[in-house]
């Protein structure tokens, strides 16, 4: 089964970039509904399994209202835990710098790149920094798409760009909300850790 994972954070912790009452309907409502219709199509036999074997085993078996609400858990536990206000998490390590220059050139264009690739992800979905081989890459998924379990990919940031991400502090301006994300809000250690396990 299933458990809720806590934010390491407070509700209130990412204003003014994300709001107490949007973060709080975001993890409350819509994460925990994930968390609880997953545990509920969850077939009792992979009940022991864990969330990332459950959502490559759902894709695998083409269980699509299970990998869709499994997806989601997973994707939102890495977007929440890929969020930080804490100076020391916004600091760049060597090896990750290194990427960043090989396969961007520079911070600010890994962050232009990935706002643009919000902006223009039609409807709902995700925006993804991934390590593919050896090279960093910025794509988006639609909907509950994850690149979780997908060989050869390895997720090491995502961006939320559901409207129930931004719509309460910034209505339709998804560019401001992934603007201030990329500039105030990033855990880059935590992309560092991805990048090295």
């Amino acid at each position: 089964m299933l458990e809720i994972k806590q934010l390491n954070y407070s509700f209130d912790a990412l204003k003014p970039m994300m709001g107490s009452d949007t973060l709080f309907f975001h993890h409350e409502k819509h994460y925990v509904g994930y968390v609880n219709k997953a545990n509920e199509l969850l077939p009792p036999k992979w009940r022991h399994k864990s969330l990332q074997e459950i959502v490559s085993l759902a894709r695998d078996k083409g269980e699509i209202a299970l990998f869709n609400q499994a997806a989601q858990v997973w994707n939102h536990e890495f977007f929440f835990d890929g969020l930080s206000v804490n100076p020391e998490d916004h600091e760049i390590s060597d090896d990750l710098l290194f990427y960043i220059r090989k396969d961007y050139n520079s911070i600010d264009n890994l962050k232009s790149e990935l706002i643009k690739t919000a902006l223009t992800r039609f409807g709902s979905g995700w925006v993804w920094l991934v390590l593919e081989g050896e090279h960093l890459k910025v794509q988006s998924t639609l909907n509950a798409e994850t690149p979780c379990g997908l060989q050869g990919f390895k997720p090491l940031w995502t961006l939320d760009v559901w409207e129930h991400a931004y719509y309460l502090d910034y209505q339709n301006r998804r560019v401001d909300y992934a603007t201030e994300i990329m500039n105030r809000a990033v855990n880059w250690r935590f992309v560092a850790n991805n990048l090295s396990i």
